[in-house]
């Protein structure tokens, strides 16, 4: 119903954005609508430990607002980012937005803590055909009972279990689960532990990432580079004989990086979100990022962000706000005063602060 829609606007933005146009005539192909930034777990790598957040009462999206945005964007949006800091799956009207996802043919995207789980919503992700990153953390019951605190490894498994046979029954070749973990000293001795656990459950992709010290006690546990290297041989070479993919952060020289070098070459053989309808459009490869190929950025013209209050910010500067739908529709913001002068500097050599390189989370 919506695919010509959605490909004539698709076609427009990327001719505007390749122009450079300040005022589109195209609306945003992918849209993050953080509509939760609640969560049920506590756990202790998380930014929301930092002192400052102490007593800080975490917003979420009221359906209405939803329900406009998904209105006046979803139409001609190939993707929607269903998440930012929180829990999105625990709102209390996510499987009404979910729905709504199906309906207008937008392809969701949600990093979850797997907790929450139960049949009949996952039948209605596995149809929405949503990239669903399951965020672990620890792949035995101690490590992850301590870093996922308070969930409960029966029920993750048990959410699991019911992930991998609801996406066999329902056969929808977009729906792509994977297994996304934040490399710390707790769960090193660990990593070749998680390809185990994707395999398990039938995922075919596993994504490693760096700690992030967002307050000063987080530093003591980031790990040493020489262990992770060491462990990343370990799991690629399970990875490369299991047929599942990883994707490994850089932790500089080490004597395995060698050896690392050549696993990593290797493990390159096809996953089904590769040939799937909405690879494509999930995996981003059709909003331009800076990459180390080129610094040149499209999110100003093809990408926006809405938080749970209904602030318009950029996506990778959400500090930067642009607008307010409780003050103005959608379309007035995109071509607003904001989005012009952003535009007009993203690429140039008078670029916002915090585009710049060093500053910018693509342009290192």
């Amino acid at each position: 119903m919506y695919a010509e829609l959605k490909a004539e606007n698709l076609e427009t933005n990327t001719r505007e954005a390749a122009a450079g146009s300040l005022e589109l005539t195209s609306l945003p192909v992918s849209v993050y609508v953080d509509v939760n930034l609640k969560c049920n777990l506590r756990c202790p790598q998380c930014h929301r430990n930092h002192p400052q957040f102490e007593g800080h009462v975490w917003p979420t999206m009221e359906f209405d607002l939803f329900e406009n945005v998904a209105r006046e964007l979803f139409p001609t949006a190939y993707r929607v980012l269903m998440f930012g800091g929180g829990e999105s799956l625990i709102h209390k009207n996510i499987d009404r937005m979910l729905q709504m996802c199906l309906d207008y043919e937008v392809y969701p995207t949600i990093v979850t803590n797997g907790t929450t789980m139960n049949r009949k919503r996952a039948v209605l992700v596995a149809r929405t055909g949503m990239y669903m990153g399951i965020s672990v953390d620890g792949a035995t019951r101690k490590t992850f009972e301590s870093l996922r605190y308070p969930a409960k490894w029966e029920r993750f498994n048990k959410s699991m279990r019911l992930i991998k046979e609801v996406r066999e029954e329902i056969g929808n070749p977009s729906f792509f689960p994977h297994i996304q973990v934040v490399v710390q000293r707790e769960n090193v001795d660990e990593i070749p532990l998680f390809v185990e656990l994707a395999r398990q459950y039938g995922f075919e992709l596993v994504k490693f990432s760096k700690m992030f010290p967002h307050f000063e006690e987080l530093k003591a546990r980031i790990p040493e580079a020489e262990p992770v290297n060491e462990k990343f041989v370990e799991a690629f070479e399970k990875a490369n004989e299991y047929g599942i993919r990883l994707e490994v952060p850089d932790y500089g020289p080490t004597e395995h990086s060698e050896r690392l070098a050549e696993l990593r070459a290797a493990n390159v053989f096809p996953i089904s979100i590769d040939s799937s309808p909405s690879g494509r459009f999930v995996q981003g490869g059709f909003v331009k990022y800076p990459d180390p190929s080129s610094r040149r950025c499209g999110i100003p013209f093809s990408e926006s962000m809405i938080t749970p209050e209904g602030k318009v910010v950029v996506g990778c500067c959400s500090t930067y706000q642009l607008g307010d739908l409780a003050e103005s529709d959608f379309a007035t913001v995109w071509n607003g005063e904001g989005y012009r002068m952003l535009r007009r500097t993203v690429n140039s050599g008078d670029m916002m602060e915090f585009c710049a390189p060093g500053r910018c989370p693509f342009r290192i």
